[in-house]
């Protein structure tokens, strides 16, 4: 802040900064405090002359009379204005605007520029591999024109009545890693809650850096930047894609009674399903992979052991109808599908 002092008030001031720096004169006060003489005679000497807060000490404020309190910035912004004023009487208010228009422009670029400088990705993070997961199985990305302004969003669809809770949950790890909350709509028609973020950074990353589509999910894959990064990692993107894009029920036995636990995942891109199943099989599991049908099943309680064991589950649902199957010989959980 900056104070305007009565007359009175500089000078008995400008003695308490004497006494604290046991100084003399103004020219040795200016030694010690590093302010150019001018300033400080200025500040002292000077009527309307504004003075910084920061030179007085707490304890002074109730020996001195102040007239008049005003921010920082209020030179500026006086500046401002005057310059506003000036360029309206000379060029009119459509030249005003025009140049407000492109200092605007300007200043979103530069604004973005900053914010991808400071934007990181940490692709080892477990929070973000679940996510990028979550993404492949029921995530989807889009950009368009809205009245001429460009939206970017990120998007996951989940069943309304199943996956309350694990839209929670998603919704507080985005929260975690990027400081963004977004918003669920509800689709009752459809069942569906879609959860949409507004991210227009993390989207170019998303696009640009792991290829993921932005529209329609064609060519779908791990990118081999996480691919690469093996079992202990890529654990938590199939956690991901399971929790979205997978289902678990009993399969039946000969005689039609519901049995045995399977877990499966269906995809329509066969080079991600592909992916899936040499992950699994590198780390022991005994998949069975339907070509004509994209898609890869994992049978028996042994495997399904294995499943919570290795790689687990973050949708209370699911994972509550899988353990209540090992808890159980005779339970028969209802089916689970998308």
């Amino acid at each position: 802040m900056r104070l305007l002092l009565s007359r009175e008030s500089k000078k008995k001031l400008f003695n308490l900064l004497k006494d604290k720096y046991k100084v003399n004169s103004i020219q040795e006060l200016s030694i010690k405090t590093n302010f150019q003489i001018k300033t400080l005679q200025s500040w002292f000497y000077l009527k309307d002359r504004y003075l910084p807060s920061s030179i007085i000490d707490k304890s002074w404020f109730n020996k001195l009379d102040v007239l008049d309190i005003k921010q920082d910035n209020w030179g500026l912004i006086k500046g401002g204005k005057n310059a506003y004023h000036k360029i309206i009487r000379e060029r009119g208010i459509a030249s005003m605007k025009r140049q407000q228009a492109l200092g605007g422009k300007r200043a979103a670029i530069i604004k973005e520029r900053l914010e991808e400088e400071k934007f990181r990705i940490n692709i080892r993070n477990p929070l973000f591999l679940e996510l990028y997961g979550i993404l492949l199985g029921d995530g989807w990305l889009s950009n368009f024109n809205i009245k001429n302004k460009k939206v970017w969003l990120i998007g996951i669809s989940s069943n309304l009545k199943l996956d309350r809770e694990y839209v929670n949950y998603y919704k507080s790890t985005i929260q975690k890693l990027f400081n963004r909350n977004g918003t669920v709509r509800i689709r009752s028609e459809n069942n569906v809650s879609e959860f949409v973020l507004s991210h227009k950074i993390l989207l170019k990353y998303l696009n640009e850096k792991l290829r993921f589509p932005i529209g329609k999910k064609e060519n779908l894959r791990i990118n081999s930047s996480i691919y690469s990064l093996g079992f202990s990692k890529l654990k938590y993107v199939l956690r991901g894609i399971f929790d979205t894009d997978g289902s678990f029920y009993l399969g039946k036995n000969k005689k039609g009674i519901p049995y045995y636990p399977i877990i499966s995942i269906h995809m329509k891109e066969p080079k991600l399903i592909k992916q899936i199943q040499e992950i699994l099989k590198s780390k022991g599991f005994k998949v069975a992979y339907d070509k004509n049908n994209n898609m890869i099943k994992i049978n028996g309680k042994d495997q399904l052991k294995k499943w919570l064991n290795d790689i687990g589950s973050s949708n209370p649902y699911k994972l509550n109808k899988m353990k209540d199957c090992l808890l159980s010989r005779n339970s028969n959980p209802t089916n689970i599908k998308k």
